[in-house]
């Protein structure tokens, strides 16, 4: 492309921006959200600070992971070519069923997927459809298994522990602040999104797993993993004389969730630090719950209430979460293993307990309905322009609580910017921030932190969703 190409075409690039920006500019003021546009736009410097900043990667800590997850992958594919009899790709569906659906006459399990638009049935050999396999034929779960694990370590070996680093020994990613428009399962939250640099090193930072993450519980209920997967986190480390910090946000959906229904009970047992789960046990149950301090884990009490109630409380916060948002009966009888009958009866149950969330079910379906937009306390909006049917409903539910947490963060991000620079963020995860701050200054800074960190939520009766805030000299994998 010649000189005068390339000016001709910055010019128009510049001009289009130019006439863009002026457009959105007056749409803005016309729709009365100049305080959101201007948080929104405030925004800039601390997110693109972060992201020239980076994070400091251990190497010695990449080194000892990736040789780790490289010695576990070759025993499991060792065992599955002595096994089978010969080398098979796990990640290969075409293969897969191959295997299961023709060399070993197992029943073809089906999984729904929309393509293009339209719904089908089709095979698969998930995760979820290898354990049911293993759990019908026993003699096949080592198998199962082994396909399983191969498949986790890949991921964690590919997508996080050789993820790209730049060549100062920095991780890098790039957030975007308008986050990501997913569509009616996903709308746009302003909930920041994370993806490769602009130089093509770094990735998405904000599904670096925990010791406490998914995928480490899934292969623990496998019971198949007989190597400790590690904790990625304790890649990422603070520069020499700082320590690392993360703060997140305490049960932040949920507490949304609660003042939207007005729900007092509710309310008191959060303010209180009770087990929400094991209270909400008693409501399906339409049983009388005990005085709501003795559901608090250091009351003497406690573990008394707990035991008997272990496996009730599991279901009652999958259920719960699922029925807040809107969760269909066969929807939540498919993920919590009940029959759909049980589940009716559930809800039932749950909507008399709390008849608010209902109410705010039902408010937020008649804002849809009527004004095509959905709305949170922090006044900003999500503007619809789909087809409003089934799954966009819960979506609409759902933008409330998310939304909200991710204004609160980037709030607090916002304001230790401004007012405490010593204080460094790094990375985003949609309900808490990391980063870190020079080490000799910490007494000083968390009491800082923690002060900058409560953002008032202007309900009629304000929210604020307490913070905790762990540290580490190590790594952000050793906080506590």
């Amino acid at each position: 492309m010649s000189d005068d190409n390339l000016w001709a075409y910055n010019c128009r690039d510049c001009t289009y921006t130019r006439e863009v920006g002026e457009v959105l500019q007056s749409n803005v003021k016309s729709l009365g959200l100049e305080a959101v546009d201007e948080k929104q736009q405030s925004l800039f410097m601390p997110v693109l600070t972060a992201m020239l900043r980076g994070v400091r990667i251990r190497p010695e800590a990449k080194a000892q992971m990736a040789m780790d997850i490289q010695e576990e992958l070759s025993h499991r594919e060792a065992f599955l070519f002595n096994a089978l009899g010969h080398s098979i790709n796990p990640s290969s569906p075409k293969q897969m069923q191959a295997l299961f659906y023709e060399d070993l006459r197992q029943p073809i399990i089906y999984k729904r997927t929309v393509l293009n638009g339209q719904t089908r049935m089709s095979p698969t050999c998930d995760d979820e459809a290898l354990a049911k396999i293993a759990a019908k034929e026993p003699i096949l779960k080592p198998i199962c298994n082994a396909i399983s694990d191969i498949r986790t370590l890949n991921k964690l070996l590919g997508d996080f522990v050789m993820m790209p680093v730049d060549t100062d020994g920095r991780m890098r990613c790039s957030f975007n602040i308008a986050g990501d428009a997913g569509g009616k399962s996903a709308p746009y939250s302003y909930r920041l999104s994370s993806s490769k640099n602009a130089f093509g090193s770094g990735g998405n930072l904000q599904t670096i797993p925990s010791e406490k993450s998914k995928m480490a519980g899934k292969a623990a209920a496998r019971g198949s993993m007989d190597f400790k997967l590690p904790n990625i986190r304790s890649m990422y480390g603070p520069d020499p004389g700082f320590t690392f910090f993360d703060m997140d946000l305490d049960r932040a959906d949920l507490q949304v969730v609660v003042w939207e229904a007005e729900d007092e009970m509710l309310k008191a047992a959060l303010k209180m630090g009770a087990d929400l789960h094991l209270l909400n046990t008693y409501s399906i149950d339409n049983k009388e719950p005990p005085p709501l301090e003795e559901l608090v884990e250091t009351h003497p009490k406690y573990p008394d209430h707990r035991g008997p109630r272990k496996h009730k409380r599991e279901f009652a916060k999958t259920f719960c979460h699922a029925t807040n948002y809107l969760g269909k009966a066969k929807t939540v009888a498919g993920h919590t293993g009940r029959t759909v009958a049980e589940i009716e009866s559930a809800q039932k149950r749950w909507f008399g307990a709390h008849p608010g969330i209902l109410r705010w079910h039902q408010r937020v379906t008649e804002q849809v309905l009527k004004y095509h937009f959905v709305e949170n306390k922090f006044g900003y909006r999500w503007y619809i322009m789909d087809r409003i049917d089934e799954l966009l409903l819960p979506a609409a539910v759902a933008w409330i609580p998310q939304s909200t947490v991710g204004i609160v963060i980037n709030s607090a991000w916002l304001n230790f910017y401004n007012h405490i620079p010593e204080v460094q963020v790094l990375l985003q995860v949609h309900d808490s921030i990391a980063g870190q701050f020079p080490t000799h200054r910490k007494d000083y800074l968390l009491p800082l932190m923690e002060k900058y960190s409560r953002i008032t939520i202007p309900y009629d009766d304000p929210l604020i969703i307490p913070t905790g805030i762990k540290t580490s000299p190590i790594s952000w994998g050793d906080v506590q």
